[in-house]
């Protein structure tokens, strides 16, 4: 362990904090900038101020030298068993302290010393009672953070006598991550299929609309400004000329996707904006990207590569992995593309054409601040994850009619397309999500086949994880259900322990042995569970799990692995019902009346498996 003499002389003026900043500076510039990314999110500014004072004024310049020992000593001297922090979450940690400085200073407090342990609890109580911007009480993520702020700098004091502090949570610990802050929220199925679907609706007619009408819309305004006229003017005469635009009508639909006119410059610009959202919605959420990898794409990202057999290409989008790169200029990645990413990329190629040749930058991405067409003096750039979220829930999602979630508009950011992304590959079966599963099963298919080579090791543990956790949850249902239909279900009910009990430890250490010392595998779908061994798959699937093409409800109801629960039960009662509709059918054909039939009677096999159960455990 270092002596607190090292540590202090590693700390010095002259100490480099970034290319562009020292110790002894007012203003930490630090270096991790990255696509999306605001450099305000970069900048320590320890001139902050509190009552009539500042940080920086010599009598707080003891207070203001441990604080910054602090923060920096997070980065290159962190406790043991912890990692260096990234330069994002140094900012964060500054803006936690900042909190911390300000609100000692309000109680008399001179030091972090006198931080004892009721000091501690009062500052948590205070910060549980900060409101937002809306009036809203802080949300428990972010209690946590102080928390955790708190729990550091007393595990930092142990090198640092400066930052000592009582231990602000006796008991529990302060090792490792202090925090279990868990997972950041996918998007549901229901809000993420329609987001998706009219995203990729977008991206057909409707975007060669948008790219016509802008081209068109450009080129006379750069005429009329050619020739000397005014702003205004010729603002006023490319309306007279695009107001007329004709929009395609979709196949399937009885008029055009948009009917009104187009009576403004400003009309183009959003409908420009839409699309762009468009694009971004199809790349977070088909290939699983991080807001900066994304924002990071340069023109001609799109690569096509052989699998391994040599008689299929998979196209790969070619960028940058930030977050765990070492370097501000990332690290070389590729992330399989399915042809709606393919498009996706096409489009923002040609969207942001006006823009690149303006500036001579190659970003994929670039925005204009204005809101009208590119005039003499535009304001572009890269826009930052804040301005993405704020469009993606403004604009885009009351442009597509996005529905409520649970009586409530569900809120959006840019970190849920990854998380559902990894949700929806690590999900057994996909036939819930309609119009997306051949997005999915294209990626999966690329993602396993040998030739593939991913480095983004992260995101494949995301998938893991959230397969890990269908798994258990499935298992848990398996072996506590009252009622089991299926052949591995009659099989299951007629030994396992545990039915009819509540998911208790007993249960859930079973089902951790079973992950953890066998080799089973469950598969999942809408009607059903698959407990799967090759030799007995109905569907003939291989060593890798059950056969995507040929596993449907009839095949999985004659098959020896299946087993189903009561929560499947609308699915084959909602199959038996749309069946008994086809029997109505006077014009049905013979054959199609006999699968009708045959269709009626496994379902009613399955649930009289299910009321059987139910009335055996005197439940019904």
């Amino acid at each position: 362990m270092k002596t607190a003499a090292a540590n202090a002389a590693a700390l010095q003026n002259d100490v480099r904090i970034s290319s562009r900043s020292c110790w002894k500076d007012t203003i930490w510039h630090l270096d991790g900038i990255r696509p999306g990314v605001a450099p305000s999110n970069f900048s320590i500014n320890w001139d902050f101020s509190f009552c009539e004072d500042r940080f920086t004024d010599a009598k707080w310049s003891a207070w203001c030298r441990a604080a910054k020992t602090f923060l920096w000593s997070l980065k290159i001297d962190p406790a043991p068993g912890r990692p260096t922090v990234e330069d994002t979450s140094l900012v964060r940690y500054f803006r936690t302290l900042r909190v911390l400085v300000r609100w000692m200073v309000s109680q008399g407090h001179r030091r972090f010393s006198d931080l004892d342990y009721q000091a501690s609890q009062e500052f948590l109580t205070s910060v549980a009672t900060r409101k937002t911007k809306s009036g809203q009480l802080v949300k428990v993520v972010t209690q946590q953070h102080y928390h955790q702020l708190l729990a550091l700098l007393y595990l930092q004091s142990a090198r640092y006598p400066e930052l000592a502090i009582a231990d602000p949570l006796p008991g529990i610990g302060t090792g490792g991550r202090a925090m279990n802050k868990g997972w950041i929220a996918y998007t549901p199925d229901a809000i993420a299929t329609v987001l998706v679907s009219k995203a990729l609706r977008l991206l057909g007619p409707p975007a060669d609309d948008v790219i016509a009408l802008q081209r068109k819309a450009q080129g006379l305004y750069d005429d009329g400004l050619a020739s000397g006229r005014t702003q205004t003017k010729v603002g006023f005469d490319v309306v007279d000329e695009i107001v007329w635009f004709s929009f395609s009508t979709l196949p399937g639909e009885d008029a055009p996707w948009r009917t009104t006119p187009v009576t403004s410059t400003k009309d183009v610009r959003t409908l420009i904006q839409r699309i762009y959202e468009a694009c971004f919605v199809t790349v977070a959420y088909l290939v699983g990207a991080r807001l900066s990898e994304i924002l990071g794409l340069q023109v001609g990202c799109i690569e096509h590569h052989p699998n391994a057999a040599g008689d299929e290409q998979f196209a790969y989008l070619i960028g940058r992995i930030y977050k765990t790169s070492k370097g501000r200029a990332g690290k070389a990645h590729r992330w399989v593309a399915p042809p709606a990413v393919e498009r996706a990329v096409a489009v923002m190629e040609q969207l942001t054409e006006p823009l690149r040749r303006r500036t001579g930058r190659t970003d994929l991405w670039l925005a204009m601040a204005s809101c009208g067409l590119v005039g003499p003096r535009p304001r572009i750039s890269v826009p930052c994850g804040g301005t993405i979220i704020l469009r993606l829930n403004e604009s885009f999602a009351p442009f597509i009619d996005l529905p409520q979630h649970e009586g409530k508009p569900w809120h959006l950011n840019t970190h849920q397309g990854r998380k559902t992304f990894a949700r929806f590959v690590a999900k057994r079966d996909r036939t819930g999500l309609h119009a997306l599963q051949k997005h999915f099963g294209h990626v999966s298919l690329a993602m396993t086949d040998r030739g593939y080579v991913g480095t983004d090791f992260a995101l494949g543990d995301l998938i893991d994880r959230h397969a890990r956790d269908e798994t258990r949850a499935a298992l848990e249902e398996l072996l506590t259900a009252s009622a089991l239909g299926g052949k591995a279900g009659r099989t299951i009910a007629g030994r396992s322990q545990f039915r009819g009990r509540t998911r208790d430890g007993e249960v859930q250490a079973y089902v951790d042995f079973l992950m953890a010392e066998t080799d089973l595998r469950l598969g999942t779908c809408d009607w059903g569970y698959c407990v799967y061994r090759e030799e007995t798959s109905a569907c003939h699937g291989n060593e890798t799990g059950p056969n995507p093409v040929l596993r449907t409800e009839s095949v999985c109801a004659t098959c020896a692995n299946f087993a189903v629960t009561g929560k499947h039960r609308p699915v084959w009662e909602g199959r038996r019902a749309q069946n008994a509709e086809l029997l109505k059918q006077p014009a049905l054909d013979p054959k199609s009346r006999e699968l009708a039939q045959a269709r009626i009677t496994e379902c009613d096999r399955i649930l009289v498996q299910l009321d059987q159960d139910i009335v055996k455990h005197g439940k019904k």
